[in-house]
């Protein structure tokens, strides 16, 4: 464990071995989590609840019951229903697993509106990515105004609302929050078991030798292991898309001596297409110059350098990519970290001789756990998907808003990430923190109810604290009334009752203001565009403008019809076969070729025309009414080809 205020060591792999920088002591003096003083919290100033006999008895008469750990989590507990000895049970109207920046947000709110709140977590310090990660550069659009107010703006404001905050500013001013809310911080080595009743009801959590009995509970760890293993269902990063892929995670790493003044003069005399300067934060590709880093591994890379000033002139630094790590596995997170760890010193080295203000930087430590970009993904009592959020989709059951771009970072070492597109703005309800199963569950941050793409806006914490907030203010109300999460997600009285609650807290709801959708919609290919979309197989890019008039290529529609084969239909041979037949000419995408193709592709995945023939593709649904081209094809035709063997297929979401 970190000392508290200090960042980890990184040990040089060259020259003898030792310590290259360790971070300076952060002098907090005391536990920030300890405030001097003992107060007496809303739990503690409440009487005993009249539910605590039915949950005792209910626990205590359960048969045991037990759900295995995930595959990809071999420490992760298995729930259970038999409480432990030793002290009694312990008693919360809410209780949240974790904390994380959303999983904060969820208590304070809870704990605001009446609830008494218990915040469970094993970490050894509060804020989560924000203080272990140390990602210091808020990811957050703030025109034509801020879409997340509320408790994310009240910890904004104390950590300076600036682009960049420092670290321990940020857990300073989590902690203040759950003190002021009057939250109980449990910190436990011990991860939290889930305690279930007979009938498969969840009624809190062992940790160690505590047991905490909730009326509800909400999982705000970014893995949701917890919610996991009381038997909520999940999907792990690409996979309902079919691949076996997720977001590559980061080491940040810590930098002294950077010359901020010289730094940020060179980014404005080059422009942005070398990079940009707000405040106290640069980012940008920087020439190329940092993607041209040579790894000593190929699970490692370089990319366009995200920096972020402490007050001390410290700076953050999130640009290295760290692949074949899973994500659910302690044991491959902890080599993923050393690996990158022992990569730093020849990655500053060659900063250093490239980046102007760099020059006599040298390395300061790293955070003590990775930014971990994607885990799980809730099945939710509904799901937010890519087009809710191209669609700019607002509805009168929001309780956030967002609109950050679909932003997904790196997902192999091959590729520099995908841009799917920008929103308007859209919203987020309720019912995507709902686990279906068991009740009373919800799950924040960024294991609730996104789908893959639609996550790569969803993903960012300040979204993720609005949501947060609104779920913490809708569980209280649950507890209160003794609904399930479900029901209270699911009527339209009590959703808005939520949402004024959330307007009399300063939250920002998105205004029903019926925007169109962005991209091309006036093109006849629009919607064939959107469905590709949808499985990450086109892109709108920053400008939602997928150049639907360009030329395509016979090797790009190949691939295409391959991975609509794979992410479609789940058949990951289609494209052998068409490769092995087709080859992969680079010329542009003639009409025999694109007519070949399509009806090959039609009959690997099993729905083969009656023959290769224009006529019969349109009459298989395959190309649109009329379609037979007399040159090569554009990627507009080619995307309408490509979509027509996707529906025959189930119709995606």
């Amino acid at each position: 464990m970190s000392p508290q205020g200090q960042r980890f060591p990184v040990v040089s792999t060259s020259g003898g071995g030792g310590v290259v920088a360790g971070r300076r002591p952060r002098g907090l003096g005391r536990d920030p989590r300890r405030p001097p003083g003992r107060r007496r919290t809303p739990a503690q100033r409440r009487g005993r609840p009249r539910w605590l006999l039915a949950l005792t008895l209910a626990a205590a008469g359960a048969a045991c019951v037990s759900t295995g750990a995930s595959a990809q989590a071999p420490s992760q507990p298995s729930a259970t229903s038999a409480p432990p000895g030793g002290r009694g049970a312990e008693l919360a109207d809410v209780l949240v697993i974790g904390s994380q920046p959303e999983a904060i947000s969820a208590a304070v709110a809870a704990s605001e509106q009446g609830a008494r709140t218990v915040l469970l977590t094993t970490a050894p310090r509060l804020g989560g990515l924000f203080v272990l990660g140390e990602l210091n550069v808020l990811d957050l659009r703030t025109r034509p105004e801020l879409y997340q107010r509320g408790l994310f703006l009240r910890w904004w404001q104390r950590v300076g609302r600036r682009p960049a905050f420092d670290v321990d500013a940020a857990e300073r001013a989590f902690v203040a929050m759950l003190s002021e809310a009057g939250v109980q911080v449990i910190e436990d080595g011990a991860s939290p078991v889930p305690l279930l009743d007979q009938d498969g009801r969840l009624l809190g959590a062992r940790a160690g030798d505590r047991t905490i009995l909730a009326k509800q509970v909400i999982d705000g760890e970014r893995d949701a292991r917890f919610a996991d293993a009381a038997g909520a269902p999940f999907t792990i990063g690409w996979r309902s898309l079919g691949v076996q892929q997720h977001m590559a995670s980061t080491l940040v790493f810590a930098l002294k001596g950077v010359d901020w003044a010289r730094l940020t003069a060179a980014v404005k005399a080059r422009g942005d297409s070398y990079a940009h300067v707000r405040d106290n934060v640069v980012w940008g590709p920087f020439g190329g110059y940092p993607a041209g880093y040579d790894p000593t591994s190929p699970s490692l890379r370089l990319r366009g350098l995200n920096l972020g000033r402490e007050s001390d002139g410290t700076v953050l630094v999130n640009a290295l990519l760290i692949y074949g790590v899973d994500p659910l596995n302690a044991a491959s997170l902890a080599r993923g970290r050393a690996r990158a760890a022992a990569e730093l010193p020849a990655v500053v080295s060659y900063l250093d001789a490239g980046i102007p203000g760099l020059e006599h930087a040298t390395l300061a430590g790293a955070a003590p756990r990775l930014y971990v970009r994607e885990t799980r993904h809730l099945k939710a009592q509904c799901v937010l998907h890519a087009n809710d959020v191209l669609d700019n989709k607002v509805t009168p059951w929001d309780v956030a808003a967002g609109g950050y771009p679909l932003d997904v970072q790196s997902l192999t070492p091959h590729d520099a990430g995908f841009v799917y597109g920008v929103p308007d703005i859209y919203g987020a309800r309720l019912c995507m923190a709902v686990a279906p199963r068991p009740a009373p569950l919800w799950v924040v941050g960024i294991a609730a109810g996104f789908d893959p793409i639609a996550f790569a806006s969803a993903r960012v914490v300040p979204f993720g604290m609005a949501f947060a907030e609104a779920v913490g203010v809708a569980a209280a109300r649950a507890a209160r009334l003794g609904l399930d999460p479900s029901a209270v997600a699911g009527d339209p009285y009590q959703v808005a009752a939520v949402r004024a609650t959330l307007k009399a807290r300063g939250a920002f709801l998105p205004p029903d203001a019926n925007l169109p959708p962005v991209g091309p919609v006036a093109s006849p290919y629009f919607q064939d565009f959107r469905l590709l979309l949808s499985r990450g197989l086109a892109v709108g890019g920053y400008d939602n403008d997928p150049r639907l008039e360009e030329p395509m290529t016979q090797r790009g529609f190949l691939y295409l019809l391959s991975n609509v084969a794979t992410r479609f239909f789940g058949n990951s041979d289609a494209g052998i076969s068409l490769l092995a037949r087709y080859g992969t000419s680079s010329q542009r995408l003639a009409p025999e070729a694109a007519l070949g193709l399509a009806y090959d592709a039609a009959c690997l995945v099993g729905a083969c025309p009656a023959e290769p023939t224009w006529n019969a593709l349109q009459a298989a649904g395959v190309a649109p009414a009329g379609f037979a081209p007399d040159g090569p094809l554009d990627r507009g035709q080619a995307y309408a080809l490509a979509a027509g063997v996707a529906r025959l297929a189930q119709p995606a979401p």
